[in-house]
């Protein structure tokens, strides 16, 4: 039989995080997404997933 796993065991795992080497801060994947004109003359989204931490904060969120 398995063992019953309270709410206080689900929450005191640790999630598989990454450390910046830059900052030493936790690094967050965000799906970033802009919008660029196309040759066409129609907009276009470019969609990328970039890694968002203390140091490169301001540059991703303006």
């Amino acid at each position: 039989m398995a063992k019953k796993q309270s709410f206080a065991d689900k929450a005191s795992k640790v999630k598989h995080s990454v450390i910046c080497p830059v900052c030493g801060g936790t690094v967050q994947s965000v799906l970033y997404v802009r919008s660029a004109k196309a040759d066409s003359g129609a907009w276009k989204f470019r969609q990328r997933v970039v890694q968002v931490c203390k140091c490169n904060h301001a540059e991703i969120y303006g």
